[in-house]
């Protein structure tokens, strides 16, 4: 059998190893290299939130430390660089610190491994310039004898910009309207500050997964409080987390504000309502069989309620409340200081206008002498508890 020679070089077959294609080892890593990337790359990060694009998406970054930041964005852009210039035989890729890859000497068909470090940076201004110094090894037909080694000198520049969603804020913009009422009343100023706490707790959660999620502007009104929002998905989960803490409904509407351009579609902006329950802690309230309580805790379950006749714990849930028609009552509240104490009885003296009457003996200990608040509903009177 004649010997074979490469077609470039003329080396023959014995000389320069098996031919792939028609040539030699060597001439056939030079002709199909695999390291296609370019000398110089261009990437942006928004100079207001420190986004970036990663593959065509604008991500939050791992770190805010600026000079962390812009090595984050480079790198980001140098892989993504890498990845779509790598030639279509290399099938999957990995990244090693160099010192591992030097030791790399084999390796599947189809397969590349990549390390790369920065060898100078100006980042004092923008756009930032940092020089990476980049090497693959990779094998791409079964009869190499040795893998393909290539280097080169990437320049990636950072440049500054303003992302999308920062375009929006900075604009004013927002998409929907988070309205937080009270049944029947104005929020309180504790309600207001737990649920603005929420609110914020909230918004760092959505905001992790939806970058469009932000609080606009933030608006208190006397009856309660409005969020703007910059996406109406937020709003819901954040109107639906104010539910479960509190209790209440969810409701919403509608408002044609424009048409889009690019769709031609109608443009509608969303108000998203909750209305908290009208109880507190500390309302007195009665039911449908005239039973008197005092509200001691309010949550999205329903409602924990203290019976003032047997001082016993009851807990209702929304629709049992409601069937029980459970509702605030007229109520006066009044100090009297225990005068005597009987086994069935109680003699107290209303501290306003001395006047003395008795009541049962409540299911705990008092004392002649100890003052309690006392609530009157109607014509009967209750222990509140000791002032």
């Amino acid at each position: 059998m004649s010997e074979r020679f490469c077609y470039r070089c003329g080396i023959s077959e014995s000389e320069g190893g098996p031919l792939i294609g028609g040539l030699c080892q060597v001439c056939y890593r030079k002709e199909n290299p695999v390291l296609l990337i370019g000398d110089e790359i261009n990437t942006e990060l928004c100079q207001n939130c420190g986004s970036y694009k990663k593959r065509g998406i604008w991500v939050d970054p791992k770190s805010y430390e600026l000079e962390e930041l812009i090595f984050e964005v480079a790198e980001n852009a140098l892989l993504e660089e890498l990845e779509d210039s790598f030639s279509d035989e290399i099938r999957e890729y990995e990244v090693l610190p160099s010192d591992e890859l030097e030791e790399i000497d084999d390796l599947p068909v189809g397969r590349a491994v990549v390390s790369f470090e920065p060898v100078d940076f100006h980042i004092e201004h923008f756009p930032a310039i940092i020089v990476y110094k980049v090497r693959v090894k990779a094998r791409t037909h079964e009869l190499q004898r040795e893998l393909h080694d290539e280097k080169k000198t990437v320049t990636v520049y950072v440049r500054q910009t303003v992302c999308p969603r920062c375009q929006k804020f900075l604009g004013g913009y927002f998409e929907a309207i988070l309205q937080v009422r009270a049944e029947g009343r104005p929020l309180s100023d504790e309600e207001r500050k737990a649920i603005g706490k929420l609110v914020e707790e909230k918004v760092d959660e959505i905001m992790q997964k939806d970058r469009m999620g932000f609080i606009q502007d933030t608006i208190e009104k006397e009856e309660g409080l409005d969020f703007y929002m910059g996406s109406t998905s937020s709003a819901r989960k954040i109107a639906q987390a104010i539910k479960e803490r509190f209790g209440g409904t969810i409701s919403e509407a509608y408002e044609l504000v424009g048409m889009d351009r690019q769709t031609s579609r109608e443009v509608y902006r969303t108000s998203v309502s909750v209305r908290i329950p009208k109880f507190r802690k500390g309302d007195i309230v009665s039911d449908r069989k005239g039973n008197v309580y005092e509200v001691e805790r309010v949550d999205g379950k329903g409602l924990t309620l203290r019976n003032l006749e047997n001082w016993e714990n009851e807990h209702l849930d929304w629709k049992t409340a409601k069937r029980e028609q459970v509702d605030t009552v007229e109520h006066e509240e009044t100090e009297a200081m225990v005068t005597s104490v009987t086994p069935g009885e109680v003699q107290l003296m209303d501290m306003g206008n001395y006047e003395t009457y008795e009541l049962n003996r409540p299911p705990f200990e008092v004392s002649e002498g100890e003052v309690y608040s006392i609530v009157r509903v109607g014509k009967r009177r209750y222990f509140r508890g000791r002032k």
